[in-house]
């Protein structure tokens, strides 16, 4: 082995495992190769600057802020409040709530832990007063959130196109079918859960039934935001980073101006909320690109390449390999983290058998998904924990009915590529 794989093989995997900081641990082994492999420090330092040097990276920190922005400014309430009075007369109802308000506050924020967050602060304790078991209210929100980074916009879709030099709006559309599916089938697993639970549907009164038409007119500003968001990239309007723009203009408009309870106390929250998780995002993605760079001048990929081609020449064979790897990895390494790491490896072994990158963008974020909720690293699992005030060995049985679901679908959505791409090929 060379200096540089040695480096690679059994430095960087033992930072990780002493809990060195992800980013540190990017720069570290980094510069050290760099160090071996003879270049300047100035060409390195300037790699690290070039990966923060992307247009559509501006996108993300915006996509949180219109997160943030919903959150605070009362819109996440609404989006709750309309389904809670849609389908609050059938068993376990605040569990599909839960689920279909998390696919909702996705389709504006992005971000898994944060749709946990947001919509768990809200339905977790209404659940648990309703005499739900605290570790299926913790589950359910836990599993909801991980929609947050397969319907459009997702934070994770735009680093990984990104990586792999593919269209951002195609990856977007790509990932509205399979939310979907994934999203009713959640619910359906949520519904089912609750009946074996023997939990009650809420007797709703008469008013109650007939002021569902009223709760919509009053939600409809909420109700509209993601079908401007996404139909403006859709169309063709405009493009994701100007997407992520009119999101936060109009989540600024409906919270301050229709809805009047965006405070002055509550936008400096949202603020701040946004500053600490685009800090800590963008410092990955800086520390990564040399980390990057390196893999690429060692041909390794290449290297992987050859070594899978000697084993198969088929390609569902080569998913399902890249699935199981990306499955034990999920369990071990922070979801962003794994995108920059593995993203240079496997883009260049997907293509070189004849897979669509969108496919296989896909794949990997329902692997992501899955990630969420797998124990050491779940986070997902430790955010719901938090809200509902229970340990994660609580939740660990409530949530498994609902990875076997998500592996369910990983291996339809693997097997049956037109999921993904029928879309998008219809709106080239």
């Amino acid at each position: 082995m060379t200096p540089v794989e040695l480096i690679l093989s059994f430095a960087f995997p033992a930072l990780l495992i002493l809990g060195v900081p992800i980013y540190v641990s990017l720069g570290l082994v980094g510069f050290a190769c760099a160090f071996v492999l003879g270049t300047p420090v100035e060409v390195a330092a300037q790699s690290i600057l070039n990966g923060l040097d992307k247009f559509p990276l501006l996108a993300i920190p915006a996509f949180i802020f219109a997160g943030n922005l919903m959150e605070q400014g009362g819109i996440t309430q609404q989006i709750v409040r309309i389904f809670r009075q849609m389908i609050g007369h059938v068993a376990g109802s605040l569990g599909i709530v839960t689920i279909f308000s998390c696919m909702f506050f996705a389709a504006i924020s992005g971000s898994g832990p944060g749709a946990t967050a947001a919509i768990g602060a809200i339905l977790i304790p209404a659940m648990i007063r309703d005499r739900y078991p605290p570790s299926y209210a913790a589950a359910t929100a836990a599993t909801g959130g991980t929609l947050g980074v397969l319907i459009p916009p997702s934070n994770p879709l735009i680093l990984y196109g990104i990586i792999a030099n593919t269209s951002i709006r195609d990856l977007f559309i790509a990932g509205v079918i399979p939310g979907i599916l994934v999203g009713i089938v959640l619910a359906g697993i949520a519904y089912g859960v609750a009946r074996y639970h023997g939990i009650k549907p809420v007797i709703q009164s008469e008013e109650e039934k007939q002021s569902i038409w009223k709760t919509l007119w009053e939600g409809k500003a909420a109700l509209a935001m993601p079908f401007i968001i996404l139909g403006g990239i859709y169309t063709g309007i405009f493009t994701p980073v100007e997407a992520s723009v009119v999101a936060v203009v109009y989540a600024l408009f409906v919270g301050g101006v229709i809805y009047r309870t965006l405070t002055l106390r509550k936008l400096k929250e949202a603020f701040e909320r946004t500053h600490v998780i685009s800090g800590a995002l963008m410092i990955v993605v800086a520390s990564s690109t040399l980390f990057a760079r390196v893999i690429t001048l060692e041909r390794i990929p290449q290297t992987l390449v050859e070594i899978f081609s000697q084993a198969t020449e088929n390609p569902l064979i080569i998913l399902l390999m890249i699935n199981i790897l990306l499955l034990v990895i999920g369990c071990f390494m922070e979801t962003l983290s794994a995108i920059i790491i593995l993203g240079p490896v496997l883009v260049p072994l997907i293509l070189s058998f004849g897979i669509d990158p969108v496919h296989f963008g896909i794949i990997l974020i329902l692997n992501i998904e899955i990630a969420f909720l797998t124990p050491p690293l779940g986070v997902n699992l430790f955010v719901a924990s938090q809200i509902a005030n229970i340990k994660i060995e609580k939740m660990i049985v409530a949530v498994l009915p609902f990875i076997v679901g998500l592996l369910a679908m990983l291996v339809v959505i693997t097997l049956l590529p037109q999921i993904s791409l029928w879309l998008p090929n219809l709106l080239r």
